[in-house]
C-alpha cells in the first residue's frame, strides 16, 4: 500500500465534505446572491414598461449591479406629478399622454457597492436579445459632481428611455416594398410550418429548451461573475493552476486517482449524501444569523486591514531597531545580570512599598477634589447671578466670565503711576437726595445721592445663602445660592437747596462740613489763579488737606 493511501480521509467525511461544497456552489449559482445582506431600493418613472419583469437585471457598465423588485402601472397623481415634473424641466408636456395611458413606475434594489446614485443619473431599457423579451435596465450613476439621490424621491420620466421595439423599427425603417417582401417570406415561413409538418418539430423543441435555456443562462451569468474582469480574472489563474499541474505528472495521476476513489465514497454512500443534503437548506437557515453578523463585520475588518498596512510596513524596519534592543535585554537576563539588578533593586523596595500603602489615601484625596469640582466649584462658576424680575440690568454671562472683567476692572486702577508709584483716582459725587441708613451693628451711614434709592440688591433676607457644614466633605456641600431679592429702600428725603441748619442730625452735620470745605476749595482755586507759589496759596492747601482728613475720619465710617 502506497504511503499516500494510509492517511486518506474516511469516504463519509469526503462525502460529507464533498456534498456541502456542491450545495452551497448549487445555491450560488441558481440564486446569484449571497444569503444576507440588502440593498436599497430606487423608483424610476418609464413611459412604458414593455415587457420589463420583477426581478429582470439591472446593470453599472456592463455588471450586475442589483434587480428590478416591482413594476407598477402609473396612477393618475403620478401622471399629473410627472407632467409638471415635465413641464418645469422642459418647458413642455411632451410625452405626458404616453405616460397617462401606460407609464410605469419601476422599483430597483441597488446593491451598495452601487451606491450612491445621483441626481442627474439616467435610466434606459435593454433587450438582452436580439428579437426583444428578456429586458434589463442599464443605469448611469450620475456626474461625480452633483448631489446624491433621495431614495424616497423617483427619478422622472425625463432621465428614463425605453428600448427600440421590432415593430418600431419595421414601421420606420423598412419601405413599403422591403415590408411587402417581409411579408411574403413570413407566409411562406408560416406555410413551411403549417403544411409541411415544420411545427411539430418546432414544438418538441420548444417543450426541451425551456429548462435548458434556463439553466444556461444562470451558468453563463454566474460565470461573467460580480465584478469586473471575474471571468477573465479566472482564465488568468486557472492557466497558471493547469500549468502547475502539467509541471508534475505524478502528482496529476495522484489527484486524478484520489479524485476517482472520492467519487466511488460519494456513490457508495448515496443515501447519506442525499439525507445530507436534505438537512442542507436547514442548516443554512439556521447560518443566517451568524453569517449576517459576519457580514456586518467586513466593512471594520476591511477598516483595520487598511489601517494596519502601514504598520505592517513599517514591522521590518521596526524589528530591525528592536534587535539590538533585545541583544541587551537577553544580556541582561542572565544569571549574573540579575543578581547585580536584584541587588540595586533591593533598597528601593520597602519605599515602593510604602508609596503603596499611601497611594490609596492619595487617590482618595484626588478623588474627591474632582469630586468636588464637579458637584460644587464647576456648577456655580456656570452659574448666574439672578436678580428680581423688576431689575433692569440682568447678568450678561456666568460666574467665571463675570469675575474675569471684574479683574480686568481691578487691574486698570494700577495702570496711572507718577514718580512715587502707582495710584488710585477717585471721583466724589453728589446730589439733592439724602440718604440715611442704619446698619446691622448699629451705625449710621448717611451721604447723597442724584437721585431717590428705589430698593437694595441684595435684600437682607437674601443674605442667608446656602449653609455651609464645616464637617462635611467638599463634594457632598450645596453650591451657593446666586440668586437675591430686592430689599426695601433706606431712608431717604430731598437734600435742602441752601446748606445749612435747614438739615438736621448727622445729615445736617454732612451739608455744613461740606459747605466748609467747598468754600474752603473755591478759596484755594482763586489764590491758585493769582499765585500759586504764594503764601496763602500754600496755607490754603493745608487747610483744604486738614479739612478733608478730618471730614473723612468723622463721617467716613458712618
Amino acid at each position: 500500500m502506497r504511503k499516500s493511501e494510509k492517511k486518506r480521509i474516511p469516504n463519509a467525511m469526503l462525502g460529507v465534505i464533498f456534498a456541502v461544497v456542491l450545495a452551497i456552489a448549487s445555491y450560488f449559482a441558481f440564486t446569484k446572491d449571497l444569503p444576507w445582506g440588502g440593498g436599497t431600493e430606487y423608483k424610476a418613472v418609464f413611459a412604458s414598461a414593455q415587457n420589463l419583469r420583477v426581478n429582470s437585471p439591472v446593470r453599472i457598465a456592463g455588471v450586475e449591479a442589483g434587480k428590478v423588485t416591482s413594476v407598477e402601472p402609473l396612477s393618475p397623481d403620478q401622471a399629473e406629478a410627472a407632467f409638471e415634473e415635465n413641464e418645469s424641466s422642459v418647458g413642455g408636456a411632451a410625452g405626458v399622454e404616453d405616460l397617462s395611458q401606460g407609464g410605469a413606475v419601476v422599483t430597483m434594489e441597488f446593491e451598495d457597492a452601487a451606491l450612491p446614485l445621483k441626481t442627474d443619473a439616467t435610466f434606459k431599457l435593454r433587450p438582452r436579445l436580439f428579437l426583444e423579451g428578456n429586458l434589463f435596465v442599464e443605469v448611469r450613476p450620475g456626474s461625480p459632481g452633483a448631489p446624491p439621490m433621495d431614495a424616497s424621491d423617483p427619478f422622472p420620466p425625463t432621465q428614463t428611455s425605453n428600448s427600440v421595439q421590432l415593430d418600431q423599427i419595421l414601421t420606420n425603417t423598412f419601405q413599403a416594398d422591403t415590408r411587402r417582401d417581409l411579408q411574403i417570406f413570413l407566409h411562406e415561413f408560416g406555410t413551411a410550418l403549417i403544411d409541411e409538418g415544420g411545427a411539430k418539430s418546432l414544438q418538441q423543441l420548444a417543450r426541451s429548451s425551456p429548462g435548458s435555456f434556463k439553466y444556461t443562462s444562470q451558468v453563463n451569468e454566474a460565470v461573467l461573475g460580480e465584478n469586473p474582469h471575474d471571468l477573465s480574472g479566472l482564465i488568468k489563474h486557472l492557466d497558471e493552476v493547469v500549468a502547475a499541474l502539467g509541471q508534475n505528472d505524478a502528482a496529476l495521476q495522484d489527484l486524478i486517482v484520489n479524485l476517482r476513489i472520492v467519487s466511488g465514497s460519494l456513490a457508495s454512500e448515496s443515501g447519506d449524501l442525499e439525507a445530507a443534503i436534505h438537512e442542507l437548506p436547514l442548516v443554512l437557515e439556521a447560518a443566517k444569523p451568524a453569517l449576517a453578523n459576519l457580514n456586518a463585520a467586513f466593512p471594520s475588518v476591511r477598516a483595520f486591514a487598511r489601517e494596519i498596512l502601514p504598520g505592517v510596513r513599517s514591522t521590518p524596519a521596526t524589528l530591525d531597531a528592536a534587535t539590538p534592543l533585545l541583544r541587551q535585554v537577553r544580556l541582561l537576563s542572565r544569571p549574573q545580570e540579575l543578581r547585580g539588578l536584584a541587588s540595586d533593586l533591593v533598597p528601593a523596595v520597602p519605599a515602593l512599598a510604602e508609596l503603596s500603602k499611601k497611594t490609596p489615601k492619595f487617590l482618595e484625596q484626588g478623588r474627591s477634589l474632582a469630586s468636588c469640582f464637579n458637584n460644587v466649584i464647576i456648577p456655580w462658576s456656570e452659574d448666574e447671578v439672578q436678580g428680581p424680575s423688576s431689575y433692569p440690568h440682568p447678568a450678561v454671562g456666568p460666574v467665571y466670565k463675570e469675575t474675569a472683567y471684574g479683574l480686568v476692572g481691578i487691574a486698570g486702577e494700577s495702570r496711572s503711576q507718577d514718580a512715587n508709584g502707582q495710584y488710585i483716582r477717585v471721583s466724589a459725587g453728589g446730589g439733592t437726595n439724602t440718604v440715611e441708613t442704619v446698619a446691622s451693628n448699629g451705625q449710621t451711614f448717611a451721604g447723597l445721592t442724584p437721585f431717590p434709592l428705589l430698593g437694595a440688591i441684595p435684600a437682607a433676607g437674601s443674605s442667608a445663602k446656602t449653609p455651609y457644614r464645616p464637617g462635611a466633605p467638599c463634594e457632598n456641600q450645596d453650591p451657593p445660592d446666586l440668586s437675591a431679592d430686592a430689599g426695601p429702600a433706606p431712608t431717604s428725603a430731598p437734600a435742602p437747596t441752601t446748606m445749612g441748619s435747614e438739615a438736621s442730625g448727622t445729615a445736617g452735620d454732612i451739608v455744613d462740613r461740606s459747605e466748609e470745605i467747598m468754600g474752603q476749595i473755591g478759596d484755594l482755586s482763586a489764590a491758585l489763579q493769582e499765585d500759586e507759589d504764594s503764601d496763602e496759596s500754600r496755607t490754603l492747601k493745608k487747610e483744604v488737606t486738614k479739612g478733608f482728613r478730618q471730614f473723612y475720619k468723622a463721617y467716613g465710617t458712618r
